[in-house]
């Protein structure tokens, strides 16, 4: 599994409207082809800046299939004017968490 992480700045005053819009458009999300759940948030430290945190059975998932399609490009439409300058985005391989071991006796 990869993780995505999309950082945006913000434009002033419209943190409610981003996080509206990422929801109306979760739809384009889940419908891609690889997609495994995602969720946004502002930022703790800097509120001016949002996360979106999307959870892709693969790289390809994301980078090969999605973004080139019109449903990636429907979603970077739906948040025009909600942020400023260029998407902040890192992959992260990411393995499901196991169990910690039992202790030995």
């Amino acid at each position: 599994m990869v993780i995505e992480l999309a950082k945006f700045r913000l434009t002033p005053g419209k943190a409610g409207a981003f996080l509206n819009a990422i929801d109306e458009a979760a739809p384009l999300l889940q419908g891609a082809a690889g997609y495994r759940g995602h969720s946004v948030g502002l930022g703790v430290e800097d509120p001016g800046t949002a996360t979106l945190i999307v959870a892709w059975r693969s790289h390809a998932d994301h980078v090969v299939r999605f973004e080139p399609s019109e449903a990636h490009q429907a979603l970077i439409d739906s948040l025009d004017g909600l942020y400023e300058g260029d998407i902040d985005v890192l992959h992260v391989d990411a393995e499901v968490p196991q169990p910690p071991a039992a202790p030995q006796a």
